[in-house]
């Protein structure tokens, strides 16, 4: 894998993994990124969406799950699991509902 101490051989690193990454820049400072895996077909996974600290407040957050939904309109389930229920309410303004077991959310988008 490589030298991994620094940010930006780790960003490198996320940026060439099989996960489909969505990356919100500032120049050349990542201001957001999102990660997502999916089946190729049916079902997405959003696995995390990071915000720099110093672009929270920003919408920045907003906007890489917006472009997320966009690329992934054609599958039937959008999911993501929130690290923190203080994060729900966010995820709910971008049209995710609670599933039946409470912690994970999802869209969907066909039946």
């Amino acid at each position: 894998m490589g030298n991994q101490s620094t940010p930006s051989a780790r960003v490198k690193t996320l940026l060439r993994s099989p996960c489909r990454n969505s990356a919100s820049w500032d120049g050349d400072q990542l201001a957001g990124l999102a990660r997502v895996i999916d089946d190729g077909e049916m079902l997405a996974y959003m696995h995390w969406v990071l915000v720099n600290p110093k672009y929270q407040g920003m919408h920045v957050g907003s906007g890489l799950v917006e472009r997320v939904k966009e690329r992934y309109a054609g599958y039937m389930f959008l999911e993501v699991m929130p690290e923190e229920s203080k994060n729900v309410p966010f995820y709910q303004r971008h049209g995710f509902t609670l599933m039946e077991d409470g912690r994970a959310m999802q869209i969907v988008t066909r039946s």
